[in-house]
C-alpha cells in the first residue's frame, strides 16, 4: 500500500510528457562538450525546429558528450556522473537541468539520423519520449578547443 501511494503522489506531483504528442520534432547536431571534445547535440521540441535552432517553447535540448559515430546501441546516464545533459526550456528565462535520466540511442543511419528515447527528470516533470532526430548541418565552422 505504501509503494502504491509513493507512485501516486510522484504521479500528482510531476507532469509527464510523453510522445508523440509533446515532442513529436527533433534534430541532432555537432557540439563542443564541455572538455572541448566533440559531442551530440539532440532537441526536442512541440513545434518544428530551424537550423538555426528551436524558435518558440517548450523543447528539451539534450547534450551527449560523444561524437555521432559513437553513440549507436549506447545509453547514456544524465546527472552529476553522467556523460549527457538535459535541459527542459519552457521559455525564454525559464530553464530547468535535469537531475537524473537517461538517453538511449537504439541506431544512427547512413544520413546520420538518429533513433533513440530518453525519460529525464527535471524539478517540475519527468519527459518520457521516443525520438528520431534528423542530422542538420549548422552553418559555420565549429571548432572545439
Amino acid at each position: 500500500m505504501i509503494k502504491q501511494l509513493s507512485v501516486l503522489a510522484l504521479s500528482l506531483g510531476c507532469n509527464v510528457f510523453t510522445a508523440p504528442g509533446d515532442f513529436p520534432h527533433a534534430v541532432a547536431s555537432f557540439q563542443c562538450g564541455p572538455a572541448d571534445g566533440a559531442a551530440t547535440g539532440i532537441t526536442l521540441a512541440s513545434h518544428p525546429i530551424p537550423s538555426a535552432g528551436p524558435t518558440s517553447f517548450p523543447y528539451v535540448a539534450i547534450m551527449i558528450d560523444q561524437p555521432l559515430a559513437a553513440l549507436a546501441g549506447h545509453t547514456f546516464l544524465v546527472g552529476s556522473s553522467g556523460t549527457a545533459g538535459a535541459t527542459y526550456a519552457a521559455g525564454p528565462n525559464s530553464y530547468e537541468p535535469a537531475s537524473m535520466g537517461r538517453v538511449i540511442i537504439a541506431s544512427v543511419d547512413a544520413d546520420s539520423t538518429i533513433h533513440g528515447n530518453v525519460s529525464l527528470s527535471f524539478s517540475s516533470r519527468v519527459v518520457i519520449d521516443y525520438f528520431t532526430a534528423v542530422w542538420i548541418q549548422r552553418t559555420g565552422t565549429v571548432l572545439c578547443g
